[in-house]
């Protein structure tokens, strides 16, 4: 008479309960072992195992066991073609009443009673697979959970320890936790199957965005090889990119630029690729000896917007097409090819404009001989405020002379032909 009497549960709200642990547990396999020790605990089965499917590897496996009798979790699994699997895969055993879990004892009493006798031999040795595979595992109730009628899981529960059958209240509540647990799982799927999209996905754009700078590094290189083809046609000018690039750079220096990291490069890169655009103007035009006709300057023109669309596919390098766009224009508006004034003109294009004419002064060229620096210090000057940036020519001016403090006479030879 002091025997103990069952804890009375109420179902709802283990319910909420779970359910508000779905939200929070990511894992879904900690949720899973909660749930089988609260069974265990609670109920007093002789034991409560749950098996979920495995996708990557096409079988159900048990993530937990509870109970006196409990299963050996890491030793069984259940292939796709074991009897409770094919069981709630296949057509639900409509004679005996249980669509949505299957019991053992309904089972051993369709059995007892020759009720599927009836039934084909294929279909009937199903049953006596299932019924054995419940007696190997003492199972005397397996619930099943689905997912969009994919079976997802199983809870596997052995019999009370007061032998008492399960109540339909009872069978109620465990069909509703599994279905929680199946969605729970597969919830949780797709959360990893999304996260290692993304991982892959970041992957694959992180490859893609490293070709794409090695086709812009090749395309870039390119583009420098063009920009000295255009001086190597002429052995007067060859090497003339080169230092455009060297007094440019000095000149950003003395003008106190920002030169760190990408902006240097796209000074750099302004000062190489300038004048790639005459690439594709006629020979007769860019090596003419003698001043230009007028149609013949509207050609010459014509290697910015050459430049520009050679460079459009250096995309990385907008900042550079700008630079080669405008490095025509004239500091009070009289430039080409938009008519661009003063601080509209990009700084880079300024210095461009303004070392590319002083090299073009102290070198040779097919029209005419080198002029001295001076000379050029004074053509500058007679343009500063014109065509050309002041500021820009007076640090020009000043760099100069101090490299050639810094460097001797011999900084001057660097303009004329050896």
């Amino acid at each position: 008479m002091f025997e103990r009497r069952p804890k009375k549960i109420n179902y709802q709200t283990v319910l909420r309960d779970v359910a508000r642990s779905m939200v929070r547990l990511k894992r879904p396999e900690r949720l899973l072992k909660l749930i089988t020790r609260y069974i265990d605990r609670e109920l007093g089965l002789s034991h409560t195992s749950l098996v979920v499917l495995e996708e990557t590897r096409d079988r159900f496996i048990f993530v937990d066991s509870k109970g006196s009798r409990r299963v050996p979790i890491g030793l069984i699994k259940f292939e796709m073609n074991h009897p409770l699997v094919l069981w709630f895969r296949a057509e639900k055993g409509k004679e005996l009443k249980c669509e949505d879990f299957l019991q053992r004892s309904l089972l051993a009493k369709g059995l007892a009673n020759g009720r599927l006798k009836m039934l084909v031999p294929e279909r009937r040795q199903l049953y006596e697979k299932v019924k054995k595979a419940m007696d190997d595992l003492k199972i005397e109730l397996a619930i099943p959970g689905y997912f969009k009628r994919t079976l997802i899981g199983l809870l596997l529960l052995g019999e009370k320890k007061d032998r008492k059958p399960f109540t339909k209240s009872e069978i109620s509540f465990f069909q509703t936790l599994t279905q929680d647990c199946s969605m729970a799982v597969k919830t949780a799927e797709y959360h990893r199957s999304l996260i290692d999209k993304n991982v892959e996905l970041e992957r694959q754009l992180k490859e893609i965005h490293n070709l794409r700078k090695k086709e812009q590094e090749t395309y870039y290189e390119i583009m420098r090889s063009l920009a000295q083809e255009v001086h190597a046609k002429d052995p007067l000018t060859y090497g003339h990119i080169n230092d455009v690039e060297y007094l440019g750079l000095k000149t950003a220096e003395e003008l106190g630029l920002d030169l760190t990291g990408r902006k240097r490069d796209i000074l750099s890169a302004g000062l190489i690729l300038h004048d790639v655009g005459k690439i594709g103007i006629p020979d007769q035009v860019l090596k003419k000896p003698t001043g230009l006709s007028g149609e013949e300057r509207e050609i010459m023109k014509t290697h910015v917007d050459k430049g520009v669309k050679i460079l459009e596919p250096l995309t990385n390098f907008k900042e550079v097409i700008e630079i080669v766009r405008t490095h025509h224009e004239n500091f009070d508006g009289s430039g080409y090819p938009l008519g661009l004034k003063g601080d509209a003109i990009p700084i880079e294009a300024r210095i461009v404009s303004v070392v590319d004419a002083f090299h073009a002064i102290v070198t040779s060229r097919c029209y005419r001989s080198n002029r001295s620096v001076e000379l050029a210090f004074d053509e500058l000057k007679k343009c500063s405020g014109t065509q050309f940036d002041p500021q820009v020519v007076d640090a020009l001016i000043r760099m100069v002379h101090k490299e050639k403090v810094r460097r001797g006479s011999g900084f001057f030879n660097l303009f004329t032909p050896s």
